[in-house]
This record gives structure tokens, C-alpha cells and sequence, in this order.
């Protein structure tokens, strides 16, 4: 009886032990295939998103996460997006910061499948994998039993990431380098070109608004001959660090060249638009610029103009620059056309409208009037 037991025993332990290698080799068989995969990636939303699947096919994982910090700047990524609530306290935690600017979610197969929006932070296994000029983290939640080859096969996970996305980190870096203005620190013409681009294909397809200001510093050439090209290249600097507390995260602020800059407005009315500039007139207007133990007084002239169906990006940007010389010729530190010119417009709708559209129109601009939440994101 004993040795039949301890055959039993032994069998039992042979079968065990195949089927652990068995579930071993078709573990790192899916592990290789991925791992090509994301090697062969250098996009990090394609990237995590192959991690994503690799843990989901091995460990049957619940929950995946990833979150970044790169300065101030925190994203994060989490599939299933129902579990966002619990996530967010767990990254304010590791990351010892309560605001998370980007979420970023996956549109795969699984992302409903589990219906429990309640997780226990203790279960979900968390994994340091860069801690240098950025941080970041893995998280998973698996449902399958880990075995002793699975922390192995996440270490190879990890190990793979740090090196995929450190190139990724760097490439990035050069690439924003590329974009940036060197004295002002906003993003130059090329980068603008980009993005303007974008937001007239969006304009266009989805019928949205799309405003630009182009406004450029008076007497510029006289400030240089006054004070020096280093108070010149001062006032440049100050532009952007005015500018940037008045417009929304969404806003791009790029100089186009010489003391001229532009504005791109996603989603903003012309209207909207042109009052925007007028308060950055008065602005840079009452805003002095120091430099050594002087200050510099600046004044600026802007051009307004809005996206048409029949406008491309050139005619838009060229729009801008008519208005932006008529400025100057009406006499400098002016917003062309000006809000007078839009109240006029208003005036001369009402001669023409009903009274029913009139009320509605009204109604419209008296819950859009305030400026900044009527631009607020949401």
C-alpha cells in the first residue's frame, strides 16, 4: 500500500512537473512574439499596447497599467478604463502627485469583459521600470496563479520596455528640440506648420472652429537700436511667458519669424478670437520688460482671422497678415478687426433677423460672453 501511494505520489509529481514545463514553453513562446513585436515598435501607444496583450495571453491579466512622469507632465494608461477610479489613488501614491494630466485607454477586445469595478490596491502587482530623468511604472492584475517562470517572464517584460522606451524617450526629446524655438522657447514655424495643418483637416471635416492671431511687436528695430540686440532678444523671451497664462493648454503659441508671432485657436469662434487679442494687447500693453536697470515699454499689433469652408492653411494664415498690416496702418498697438467692428456686425444682423433668431442669437452670446469659460476645456 505505502509503495503504491508513493508511486502514486511520484506520478502525480511527474505530471505536475510536465505540465509546469509544458505551460512554460508556451509562455515563453508567446513571450518571444511579442517581444518582437514591440521591438520592432516606436510608438508608445502601439508599444504598451503589445505589453498589454503579452500580459492579458500569459497571465490572463484583469487590469493593465502604465504610468510615465516626464518633469511635471504625468500619463497614464489603463485597460479597462472601468477601473480608472481606483487606478487614479494608486498612481497619486507611487507618483506622490495628485494631478494626472493625460488618460489614455485601449480600444481592444477586452476592455469591458470584466464587469467588478472594485479592486483591492493590494492585489495589484506594481512594477518600477525607468527611474532617471523620468519614472515609470507597470501595473497588472492577473487572474491566472503565478508560477515561478512568470517573474522571469516579467523581469524580460520590464527589461524590454526600459530599453524601448528610453529610445522612445530620447527620440522624443530630439524631436521637441526640433520644434522649439531656441531664444523664446515656443514652438517655431515648422512645428506650427504641422499643427496647423492638423486643425484644418479636423476644421474642415468635422465643421469646427478654427481661429488664428498673428500680432507682432511695434517698433521693434527701435527698441534693438535703443537698447541693444540683448534687450531685443529680452523682450522676445518675455512674448511667450505673457502670453502663456491667457490661453488654454489647447492653444499653440509659435513665432513665425523676427518679433512676429501666431497664435493657433482649436475650437474657437471668431468672435472669441478677436476678444482673446484684445486682451493680450492691453497686456503686453502694461507690461514692461526688464533688462539690467531698465525697464522696456512694448506694444504689439495684432490680426485676427478665422478657418472659411474654402480656406486652406496659407489662405488663413494670409487672412491673419492682411489684418495684422492694416493694424499697422491704423496705427500700431491695435487688434484688426477690432471689437467695435464686431459690435457693428451685430448691430447690422439685427436690421436684418427676425425677432425669434435675434432672441436666440442673444441668448447664445449672453451664455458665451464670459471669455474664459466659454474657452475653458472641459
Amino acid at each position: 500500500m505505502v509503495r503504491r501511494l508513493k508511486r502514486a505520489f511520484t506520478n502525480v509529481g511527474t505530471i505536475i512537473d510536465i505540465v509546469q514545463k509544458t505551460a512554460r514553453g508556451i509562455d515563453y513562446r508567446t513571450l518571444n512574439t511579442y517581444i518582437l513585436r514591440i521591438n520592432e515598435l516606436q510608438d508608445i501607444n502601439g508599444i504598451l499596447y503589445e505589453v498589454s496583450m503579452c500580459l492579458k495571453s500569459i497571465l490572463n491579466s484583469e487590469l493593465f497599467g502604465f504610468a510615465i512622469k516626464d518633469g511635471p507632465v504625468l500619463d497614464v494608461w489603463i485597460d479597462p478604463r472601468v477601473y480608472k477610479g481606483h487606478f487614479i489613488e494608486i498612481i497619486q501614491k507611487d507618483f506622490d502627485c495628485q494631478n494626472i494630466d493625460n488618460f489614455h485607454y485601449f480600444d481592444n477586445h477586452h476592455s469591458m469583459e470584466y464587469r467588478t469595478s472594485d479592486i483591492a490596491a493590494d492585489n495589484v502587482l506594481s512594477y518600477k521600470v525607468m527611474d532617471k530623468e523620468y519614472a515609470a511604472r507597470l501595473y497588472i492584475l492577473p487572474r491566472r496563479k503565478m508560477l515561478s517562470h512568470h517573474n522571469e517572464i516579467i523581469s524580460i517584460i520590464i527589461e524590454t520596455m526600459r530599453i524601448v522606451l528610453d529610445n522612445y524617450m530620447s527620440r522624443k526629446k530630439l524631436e521637441n528640440a526640433a520644434a522649439i524655438d531656441a531664444l523664446t522657447n515656443c514652438y517655431n514655424r515648422r512645428a506650427m506648420d504641422s499643427f496647423l495643418d492638423h486643425h484644418v483637416a479636423i476644421a474642415h471635416r468635422y465643421g469646427s472652429d478654427l481661429s488664428v492671431i498673428m500680432f507682432d511687436i511695434d517698433h521693434f528695430k527701435q527698441i534693438n537700436d535703443t537698447f541693444g540686440h540683448q534687450a531685443g532678444d529680452a523682450v522676445l523671451r518675455d512674448i511667450p511667458r505673457i502670453i502663456l497664462p491667457s490661453i488654454r493648454k489647447s492653444d499653440y503659441i509659435a513665432r513665425y519669424g523676427g518679433e512676429e508671432f501666431v497664435l493657433v485657436l482649436p475650437n474657437t469662434k471668431f468672435y472669441f478670437a478677436v476678444e482673446l487679442a484684445e486682451r493680450l494687447r492691453v497686456k503686453l500693453q502694461n507690461h514692461a520688460v526688464a533688462f539690467g536697470n531698465q525697464l522696456i515699454g512694448i506694444t504689439s499689433s495684432f490680426g485676427v482671422a478665422s478657418l472659411r469652408k474654402e480656406y486652406d492653411k496659407h489662405q488663413l494664415l494670409k487672412e491673419a497678415d492682411t489684418m495684422l498690416y492694416k493694424a499697422k496702418h491704423a496705427g500700431r498697438n491695435k487688434v484688426m478687426p477690432d471689437l467695435e467692428l464686431c459690435a457693428e456686425d451685430f448691430a447690422a444682423l439685427r436690421k436684418i433677423m427676425s425677432r425669434n433668431d435675434l432672441t436666440r442669437l442673444i441668448t447664445f452670446l449672453s451664455m458665451s460672453l464670459d471669455f474664459e469659460g466659454a474657452r475653458e476645456e472641459s
